[in-house]
């Protein structure tokens, strides 16, 4: 695996940016600035895929700022699992953009928040499927391998934070592994079960917001990151970060949403670039 600062232009330049420094379109993986929750984009060109919503509609002025103002289509949305820190904002996108295709987990839930989304689902027509380790999904340049949840044949997972949606990006050879919620045990099963060169990655995006019970040194050691992405609110009231996934993850470099705002990769022609939108 090559070094992250080879692939970013040789040593990562860290700007404090708007989004109009560069012309639209452009590549990029942005970590969005949502508060206590996750959303993430990535973009190839005018075509998107996002990955979770985060709470309320923080995430379409977001979403405002990242796409370009013509683009009204998201062609792929990941809801990594139905809890309101992931799933709120992406009822909000049904309603204000075309979207191609949800992928989701097989994961029932009995809550009001849930219902609206389903329904918005069917009201809109929107094609989805149930995601599980081992699926591919590739739109453009950026390619994203499932490796969780396991296939659960329809069973309901009791903490839908392990029935999330895990997945390796590979988007023009900067590699990301995005982990939604996932705990401690899910890690080991992983790491267990898919093969180290997938697992590998350049970047990681902290499951859970930094909670004690993910990042495990194990899960770490296979992903081997050089840079972890901690998307959290400030001063939340979970104490996310935790201080031990901190310590745990000493020798890589970290930025949090809470500290840096949005966390931008961009590649405005053929180089990686950072920026950071606070």
């Amino acid at each position: 695996m090559l070094l992250v600062a080879e692939k970013l232009a040789a040593v990562l330049i860290l700007l404090i940016l708007s989004s109009a420094f560069f012309p639209f379109p452009v590549d990029k993986v942005a970590f969005l600035d949502v508060g206590q929750g996750d959303a993430i984009l990535l973009q190839n060109g005018t075509q998107q895929v996002l990955v979770d919503g985060g709470q309320g509609m923080v995430v379409l002025r977001r979403l405002g700022e990242e796409m370009p103002w013509f683009d009204r289509t998201i062609e792929v949305v990941v809801l990594t699992h139905p809890e309101r820190d992931h799933l709120e904002g992406l009822v909000h996108v049904l309603q204000r953009y075309d979207v191609g295709l949800v992928v989701m987990p097989r994961q029932s839930s009995s809550s009001a928040l849930s219902q609206s989304w389903l329904e918005e689902l069917i009201k809109r027509n929107t094609p989805y499927r149930f995601g599980r380790r081992g699926q591919r999904i590739n739109l453009a340049q950026i390619k994203l391998d499932l490796i969780s949840p396991e296939s659960s044949n329809g069973q309901r997972v009791k903490n839908s934070n392990d029935a999330s949606i895990a997945m390796k990006v590979d988007f023009h050879g900067l590699t990301f592994m995005l982990t939604g919620d996932i705990g401690s045990s899910v890690e080991n099963k992983i790491v267990a079960a898919v093969p180290a060169s997938i697992l590998r990655a350049d970047v990681l995006k902290v499951a859970h917001h930094g909670s004690k019970s993910s990042t495990t040194d194990t899960f770490l050691s296979a992903v081997s990151p050089e840079v972890a992405v901690i998307s959290v609110g400030g001063n939340n009231s979970y104490g996310h970060p935790h201080d031990s996934v901190i310590k745990r993850l000493a020798g890589q470099t970290v930025w949090r949403t809470d500290e840096n705002g949005t966390i931008k990769f961009i590649r405005p022609k053929d180089k990686w670039y950072v920026a950071f939108a606070g």
